[in-house]
């Protein structure tokens, strides 16, 4: 699968009208397969979507991208960084993008158990600055729905946030 294919584009569309991130991890990782470019791509703008979620990108978020990064990608901590500065940056581009695009190919290249870790890893970056907005919680909803995923896996992933969650807080 190419890094195109993932992102989808139509004949009219262009990599710069779409995003530009998996451009940019080709030049990054010239030395990393395809398949694990994608999976980077897709998981990487994944958190940076949660981490926007808000539209602010707080210290502890991009620590707890980076730390999620090191989990999935056998890339060294100048890589990570880059990926991450790569997906920050280019976060306008990857929310406007549907959730399916992400979810197809990290559908077919991870284990279930792998996706419910991304589950996690995506509600532990929205539970960064300590709330879990209800916007938050739908966005990996909708991941969760994309990857395949049965709602009870959801709401394990969700649990692991439990005290974090807006919906349950007292204004």
């Amino acid at each position: 699968m190419s890094l195109w294919d993932f992102l989808k584009l139509g004949k009219t569309s262009t990599p710069e009208s779409i995003a530009s991130l998996p451009q940019k991890l080709t030049e990054l990782l010239p030395d990393v397969d395809e398949e694990t470019r994608v999976k980077i791509a897709a998981i990487s703008g994944l958190l940076a979507c949660v981490a926007n979620a808000d539209f602010k990108v707080t210290k502890s978020e991009i620590e707890d991208i980076k730390t999620s990064l090191k989990q999935w990608c056998k890339l060294s901590d100048d890589q990570i960084k880059a990926v991450t500065e790569v997906a920050l940056t280019e976060v306008a581009a990857l929310a406007s993008l549907d959730v399916h695009q992400y979810t197809g190919a990290l559908d077919s290249l991870l284990s279930d158990e792998e996706k419910v870790g991304v589950l996690e890893a995506l509600f532990h970056i929205a539970a960064s600055d300590d709330e879990v907005s209800i916007d938050e919680s739908e966005f990996i909803r909708h991941v969760g729905h994309g990857l395949r995923l049965d709602h009870h896996e959801y709401v394990a992933a969700r649990a692991t946030v439990l005290s974090h969650l807006k919906i349950l807080k007292k204004d």
